[in-house]
């Protein structure tokens, strides 16, 4: 994690122009969810942490 409030290059070198934005690289497919990241569930699924629940 990195905190571009005390690193602002490293903002500028990932593209970032909004923040909360959160970046996963590895392991491919590169993602990034940006803004609100309030809703854990949707972001873990996003990041294969956890499976789609099925409803």
């Amino acid at each position: 994690m990195i905190d571009i409030y005390q690193n602002p290059v490293l903002a500028k070198g990932e593209q970032v122009i909004a923040v909360p934005t959160l970046i996963k690289r590895l392991p491919p497919p590169l993602r990034k969810f940006i803004g609100d990241l309030a809703d854990t569930e949707k972001i873990l699924v996003g990041l294969d942490v956890r499976p789609k629940s099925e409803k």
